[in-house]
């Protein structure tokens, strides 16, 4: 048949897996699903692969759901098609997550396809199995004006991928009547679900109602058309994306949580990147997308360049300006185990510092406390963590005079307060990080040393910014410390 060339001819341009993969094909028991396991099978030595079939009993149907069952499980035996079953309450999991029946079947279907897939991969203890849905032309048409009225960019318009992870979708160079009519000359029964026959959700009114009024009045071809459509917006979208992933390269430099972008290079960007550049931080940070208002905003945010000015968005996520940088990041910060994770981090509980020893801090940071009885010692201790004396007041290596620090040693976090010693003087710790043009959001997550307690609490270190004037060696120094900072978290 002409259908199947025009398959095997789909499948090795758009599909093609390694030889011997295993594809798990999705069956309801309708037309276009049990086309497709047919197609599967019939073709698989052609096509090099191996062929199991999953289906999933989501009794919205009654008896109507698990005959379409017992359809599918017969088809397999007599076909020798291993065959994976599942089943569940859709309307009493869709109640009780407050989900349409449409939102809930999907969700649960998706999960237990993907379970299954990953269920044989590890009894196969090979690559990874291709999960195979019958969506075809018609739905592609469906999909591209759903997005449209819904409102959509590029990305949306490109509608379904024949690829896209582990799923795959072989069918969607063929029409519904297509698929219709290969079951016919194969003498296939396909079941018939009448839930799509009723035109009470979103996607079933603009298949039964606008898409046939559209053909009707306005372009007889409009299924044709928005097909293309979706072929052109996929090779676009492929274009720009790479494109992003060029340019991101170049302006982006990680940061806990998120991400910086060289504020005066993205602004220099056309518009379009501009807005693919957001999205893309926004994806990298929490794996979900910005809408299109929020987007705007934040390019608003990069175009004023305020130092200081922030903006709450969506999915903790925290855009804002930092100097140089247009900042994107997760507000959440996570800490180790037993701390569990803040939204914010402000003063943290003092935790003594071991001299001599290495004090663990919660980040996965530590800081290693060492002490010299002569200026030979100093010496040595220096080299070996990669400084010298002299040139250690800098940011990850320090040294001072041991008997000039008020005792207990303790490393916090900064609090309302605190005053540091410049050598011209006391400032605000505070005014200092600004100074420094240490970024807002950092200044709350830095650890510093200090020595003593109460009113004579004086800060000694900045691990990674700057060592104070505090207990400053000098010539009469007998007892040297030297602190250094480890795999900074």
């Amino acid at each position: 048949m002409d259908i199947l060339k025009r398959f095997e001819r789909n499948w090795q341009e758009n599909i093609a897996p390694p030889p011997g993969t295993l594809v798990l094909a999705a069956c309801s028991g309708g037309i276009d699903s049990l086309a497709l396991l047919d197609m599967l099978d019939v073709l698989k030595d052609r096509l090099g692969i191996r062929v199991a079939a999953a289906h999933f009993e989501h009794g919205i149907r009654g008896q109507a759901s698990r005959e379409d069952a017992d359809f599918v499980l017969d088809f397999c035996r007599q076909r020798a098609i291993d065959c994976h079953m599942d089943s569940a309450n859709v309307p009493e999991e869709a109640a009780g997550a407050g989900e349409s029946l449409e939102t809930a079947a999907r969700r649960l279907r998706y999960d237990f396809l993907r379970r299954t897939a990953a269920g044989l991969a590890r009894q196969e203890g090979a690559g990874p199995v291709l999960i195979a849905t019958a969506h075809h032309r018609d739905d592609q048409a469906e999909t591209v004006l759903m997005h449209l009225l819904r409102g959509t960019g590029v990305r949306g318009l490109g509608g379904i991928r024949a690829g896209q992870g582990d799923l795959i979708r072989p069918l969607l160079f063929a029409s519904k009547k297509e698929l219709a009519d290969y079951c016919g000359l194969r003498q296939l029964c396909p079941r018939h679900d009448a839930t799509n026959d009723e035109a009470d959700c979103f996607r079933n009114k603009l298949r039964l109602e606008l898409l046939p009024l559209l053909a009707e009045e306005y372009n007889p071809a409009i299924s044709d058309a928005l097909c293309q459509l979706a072929q052109l917006a996929q090779a676009d979208e492929d274009y720009l994306q790479q494109s992003v992933e060029m340019i991101w390269q170049e302006l982006a430099v990680g940061r806990p949580q998120g991400f910086n972008l060289v504020l005066r290079d993205f602004v220099r960007q056309p518009l379009a990147m501009q807005r693919r550049l957001v999205q893309h931080a926004a994806l990298l940070a929490s794996g979900s997308q910005l809408s299109y208002v929020q987007v705007q905003a934040v390019l608003q945010l990069a175009k004023k360049g305020r130092t200081g000015a922030e903006l709450q968005l969506s999915f903790g996520l925290l855009a804002g300006i930092s100097y140089d940088f247009l900042y994107i990041i997760k507000k959440t910060i996570p800490f180790s185990e037993n701390n569990g994770k803040m939204d914010s981090v402000g003063e943290f509980e003092k935790i003594p510092l071991q001299v001599p020893g290495v004090t663990r801090l919660p980040d996965g940071s530590s800081i290693t406390a060492e002490l010299a009885a002569s200026t030979a010692e100093l010496d040595s201790l220096c080299r070996a963590a990669g400084a010298s004396a002299g040139k250690g007041i800098g940011s990850r290596v320090v040294y001072g005079d041991w008997d000039k620090c008020n005792q207990p040693l303790i490393v916090r976090h900064r609090k309302q307060g605190d005053r540091v010693n410049v050598g011209s003087g006391h400032k605000k710790l505070k005014d200092f990080l600004i100074d420094s043009r240490i970024p807002r959001q950092q200044r709350d997550r830095l650890w510093l040393v200090a020595c003593g307690s109460g009113g004579d609490e004086r800060i000694l270190w900045i691990p990674g910014v700057r060592r104070f004037n505090e207990a400053a060696s000098d010539e009469q120094t007998k007892n040297f410390f030297v602190f250094r900072m480890n795999n900074e978290g």
